[in-house]
C-alpha cells in the first residue's frame, strides 16, 4: 500500500488522500473543491493578486492526464480542508514536482512539514531522484534576498515560501517574471508591431485555431511541445516532457470536456511547410480570471526573424476576437530569457509578480 492510501491523524489535524471525482458535481467532490479553494487562496496571497485562480472544474482535467501520474493530499482541521499537497510524476522521468499550500491562519502547527514529508516519501517510492517546486511572490518585497544562480533575479528570504522550502532542503535554481498585459491593446501599437514583425518574417506565415489541434498539425505540436523541455531556458531544473501525437490527442480530449479553452498559433516556414514555432493561451469560459500565456517557443534554428513577436500578436488577435470580455493576459518568463522579455515589454506587459523554481536532490541517479 502506498503511503498516500490511508488517513493519518496527527495532533490537531488529519492528512488524507485526495479523492479525484469524475466531476465537481459528484457526491465525492467536496475534498477536491476544498483542495482547489486552498490552492487558489494561497496562490493569490503569494502573488499579491488573484492571477492564476482556477475553479475546481478548470483544475480537474489536469488530474485526469494519464501522461503524468498525480498524487494529492488534503489536511483537515475539524473536517475542513485547510491545506493541500500534490505531486506530479511525469512519465519516464527522474524528477517530479511537488507543491504544498497551507491557509495562513493554520500555519505554525506542523501541517506543511507533515504534508511535505508524505510527498517526499511518495517521490522516493516512485524512484524519483529529484523533487522540484515552483513558488510565487509579489513584486516590491524588500529585505535580504537569495540571488538566482543564473545571475538573473533574486528571491526574498523573509517570505513564507522561501523559509519553508529552505527548511526542507531545497536550493534555488531560477527566477521568473510574471507579467500582465491589459486588454484590449492599443490598436496603433498593435498594428505597428505587427507590420514590423511581418516584414522581418518574410517566408513565414501564421496559422491559428481554438480548441482541438487540426489533424495536419498534430505531429508538429508534439515536436514543438517536446522541444520546450530542451530549447527554453531551464537553468538547473530537470525537465522531461516528451510529447507524441497520441498524447496531443489525449490532452485535446481532456480540454474538450473542460471549461478552459486553448488558443494556439503556429508559425510555418513557407519553403518547407514545417511548423517552426508555437504559442498557446489558456482561457477560462467560466470565470473572469486572466488568460494565461502558456508555452511560447521558436525553434533555435529559426530565431532572429521576430517570429516570437509574430506569434504573440497572432494569438492576442485571436483572443480579442474570440473572447472580447477578457481584460488581462498573464505570462511567466525566466529572467534570463531576455529576447522573450523584450517582446513582452514592447507589447506593454509589466511585471506583476515573480516565480521561483527550486530543486532538491533525493538520490544520485543510477550510473
Amino acid at each position: 500500500m502506498s503511503s498516500s492510501d490511508h488517513t493519518i491523524t496527527l495532533t490537531g489535524f488529519t492528512i488524507e488522500p485526495l479523492v479525484v471525482p469524475d466531476s465537481v458535481d459528484a457526491a465525492d467532490a467536496a475534498d477536491f473543491v476544498g483542495f482547489a479553494t486552498v490552492r487558489n487562496a494561497v496562490e493569490a496571497e503569494q502573488r499579491g493578486h488573484t492571477g492564476e485562480v482556477m475553479t475546481a472544474a478548470e483544475l480537474l482535467p489536469d488530474w485526469k492526464d494519464e501522461s503524468r501520474q498525480m498524487a494529492g493530499l488534503v489536511s483537515k482541521v475539524d473536517g475542513r480542508v485547510v491545506a493541500r499537497a500534490n505531486l506530479a510524476l511525469p512519465a519516464g522521468a527522474a524528477e517530479c514536482w511537488g507543491a504544498v499550500s497551507v491557509l495562513p491562519e493554520f500555519r505554525g502547527r506542523g501541517i506543511g512539514g507533515a504534508l511535505y514529508d508524505r510527498l517526499e516519501q511518495l517521490a522516493r517510492e516512485a524512484g524519483r531522484t529529484t523533487i522540484q517546486n515552483q513558488s510565487t511572490y509579489p513584486a516590491g518585497v524588500e529585505g535580504e534576498a537569495i540571488p538566482a544562480p543564473t545571475g538573473f533575479g533574486a528571491v526574498p528570504l523573509g517570505i513564507p515560501s522561501t523559509r519553508f522550502l529552505r527548511r526542507q532542503g531545497f536550493s534555488l535554481e531560477q527566477v521568473g517574471r510574471i507579467s500582465a498585459l491589459p486588454l484590449p491593446m492599443d490598436p496603433d501599437v498593435f498594428s505597428a508591431h505587427l507590420a514590423a514583425a511581418v516584414a522581418a518574417a518574410a517566408g513565414y506565415r501564421t496559422v491559428s485555431w481554438q480548441g482541438r489541434t487540426p489533424e495536419e498539425w498534430v505531429e508538429s505540436i508534439a515536436l514543438l511541445r517536446t522541444r520546450m523541455s530542451t530549447d527554453a531556458p531551464n537553468a538547473g531544473i530537470e525537465l522531461t516532457d516528451v510529447w507524441t501525437a497520441e498524447r496531443v490527442r489525449a490532452v485535446d480530449d481532456l480540454w474538450a470536456a473542460s471549461p478552459r479553452v486553448a488558443l494556439t498559433s503556429i508559425v510555418v516556414e513557407e519553403a518547407t511547410g514545417q511548423a517552426v514555432g508555437f504559442t498557446e493561451l489558456d482561457v477560462s469560459t467560466e470565470s473572469d480570471r486572466p488568460a494565461e500565456q502558456m508555452d511560447t517557443l521558436v525553434l533555435r534554428e529559426h530565431r532572429g526573424h521576430r517570429l516570437g513577436m509574430l506569434l504573440k500578436l497572432a494569438n492576442l488577435r485571436e483572443l480579442e476576437a474570440r473572447f472580447p470580455g477578457c481584460v488581462l493576459v498573464e505570462t511567466v518568463n525566466a529572467e534570463e530569457n531576455l529576447p522573450m522579455l523584450e517582446v513582452n515589454d514592447a507589447l506593454g506587459f509589466t511585471a506583476a509578480s515573480f516565480s521561483a523554481r527550486w530543486r532538491k536532490v533525493l538520490a544520485e541517479p543510477a550510473s
